[in-house]
């Protein structure tokens, strides 16, 4: 059964890792949605489950304390974390699998967004799956400032991202590799990558326990 772990982990972690009651309700209700809208429910892919989409927007939260970095929309931010993945439950290939995410969230969220915020989003979503750090603006949507503002977010996603792939110990060679990562806070949250995983896995452990 998929469940959010974000409110069970250790209160003196989530202190260390300036993470706000706020941000923890919001990481709360973006997991029941996905549990909702079974995006992950049906995942055949190993490790790309809803638990790493948990933690990245853990990740991601605590990316932005440690840079003071001020979201001007953090549902543009947020929901890109939460479908960046759900192209691979088509078991798509790791180029085709952004590509696929940002159609499936174009279609969800086309309720709930305007067009251009979903333009936003899918560009974050085909971006992480890409090698070029770069996103690509080529349909003259977004102003200079709002280029360099998706650029941020799309680093945030990139190494929220990355930094769980710590969860990949089967596998050494895909692990996270910090001087890949494209800012010093996230470098520095590195070395406590290892330390998130095991208050995760506690965290899991209580809320199976008790049923």
């Amino acid at each position: 059964m998929e469940r959010s772990y974000i409110k069970n982990i250790n209160s003196d972690f989530i202190k260390y890792m300036e993470l706000t009651n706020e941000s923890v309700q919001k990481i709360y209700s973006l997991v029941t949605y996905a549990i909702k809208e079974k995006l992950y429910t049906h995942s055949k892919v190993l490790y790309h489950n809803l638990e790493h989409i948990e933690r990245t927007l853990i990740y991601a939260y605590w990316i932005m304390q440690k840079k003071h970095f001020l979201l001007q929309n953090e549902d543009i931010l947020l929901y890109a974390l939460l479908y960046h993945d759900a192209g691979r439950v088509k078991i798509c290939s790791n180029k085709m699998h952004g590509i696929k995410g940002a159609e499936i969230a174009k279609l969800k969220l086309k309720d709930v967004f305007d067009a251009k915020q979903l333009e936003a989003i899918s560009l974050l979503i085909k971006n992480h799956a890409s090698k070029s750090d770069i996103l690509s603006f080529t349909n003259g949507v977004f102003t200079e400032e709002e280029q360099a503002y998706l650029q941020e977010l799309a680093n945030i996603v990139k190494d929220a991202d990355a930094l769980d792939r710590n969860r990949l110990k089967l596998f050494p060679f895909a692990m996270c590799n910090p001087n890949f990562l494209r800012s010093e806070e996230s470098k520095e949250i590195y070395k406590s990558s290892n330390r998130l995983l095991q208050e995760y896995e506690l965290a899991k452990k209580k809320v199976l326990k008790n049923g």
